[in-house]
């Protein structure tokens, strides 16, 4: 398989695979996007056109250009000499597998193909393909171009393909987390379900709207998570190193004692449609133009921020 990747494909032009293409692009690779419907060509102009603010504040890479991004409705034509192939289809697992087994049979042999999968298994998305051992997970967190974590999952039937991969991602400016094991929905998303569901509990216990436990979250603990994860954190809420174990003990008993949502809560129909009700009347009452600007320009600074911090320690431990 060829470590030095020039050209990607981007299978499907929704969400995610628009926004990998930007990503791809802003790293100064040609990208090729196909999609079944020949609509998405213009979403995908005006996906890049949305990002470019954005991509330029992280800053481009040399050759990184527009005119390197291309749309087609062929897919052999898309992955005609692809070296990496980034699947970003529906979430839909039987079409997941067909498509996969399909792009192994079509890509060029050393190519890898990732999947953006939110949740599935890579050994149940090879399942119908012939080369398993180049197929894996490259789930991203949206949006890729914005966001750098890539979690990449496979197993030891794709150890070599995991390895080249995270390699790629790395060199296009992805945080890389390899998962040990394969689970469902993976790391963040598991963590990012665990914050919602006590969302959803203190919505159905009247503790706050929707608006002020996004504004704890943001003004709080998501400060604190954009410089470092939950367990760095709570080392540092210890007085003293030699304490943390106490601390430790300290945060289970809190966490017996009711500060989170009871092991029974589960959010009924009723519940869901309320909380969809109320972000829809509060939240995203002007629509989302204001939030994308306010995430994408938020996110980017704040990265662009976290980098050069991140120099300067580098730089002071050399």
């Amino acid at each position: 398989m060829n470590t030095k990747i020039s050209k990607v494909t981007c299978v499907g032009a929704g969400l995610i695979g628009t926004g990998w293409a930007a990503h791809f692009m802003r790293a100064g690779l040609d990208v090729t996007v196909y999609d079944v419907s020949a609509e998405r060509k213009v979403y995908l102009k005006e996906s890049l056109a949305r990002a470019m603010p954005s991509l330029q504040e992280l800053g481009l890479a040399p050759g990184a250009s527009l005119s390197r991004v291309k749309f087609t409705t062929d897919l052999k034509e898309a992955l005609e000499g692809s070296q990496f192939v980034q699947e970003s289809a529906t979430e839909d697992v039987n079409a997941k597998i067909a498509l996969i087994a399909l792009l192994d049979t079509l890509a060029p042999a050393d190519a890898i193909i990732a999947s953006s999968s939110s949740g599935f298994l890579a050994a149940e998305l090879r399942r119908e393909a012939r080369h398993g051992e180049r197929i894996l997970i490259g789930h991203p967190f949206n949006p890729p171009y914005l966001v750098p974590l890539v979690e990449v999952a496979g197993g030891d039937v794709a150890a070599k393909a995991i390895a080249e991969a995270t390699q790629f991602y790395k060199k296009t400016g992805c945080e890389v987390v390899e998962l040990k094991r394969e689970i469902d929905g993976y790391i963040g998303n598991r963590i990012q379900f665990a914050v919602f569901r006590e969302v959803l509990y203190l919505l159905s216990q009247g503790v706050a709207d929707l608006e002020a436990i996004d504004r704890a979250i943001m003004a709080g603990p998501a400060i604190r998570w954009a410089v470092m994860g939950p367990s760095s954190v709570f080392y540092l809420g210890a007085r003293d190193p030699s304490l943390y174990q106490e601390f430790v003990d300290l945060l289970a008993h809190e966490m017996e004692s009711g500060y989170t949502a009871p092991p029974a809560f589960s959010p009924d129909k009723a519940l869901m449609n309320a909380y969809a009700d109320e972000v829809c009347r509060g939240i995203g009452a002007n629509g989302q133009g204001d939030l994308l600007a306010l995430r994408d320009e938020g996110v980017a600074k704040i990265r662009v921020l976290l980098d050069t911090i991140r120099e300067r320690q580098d730089g002071g431990h050399q």
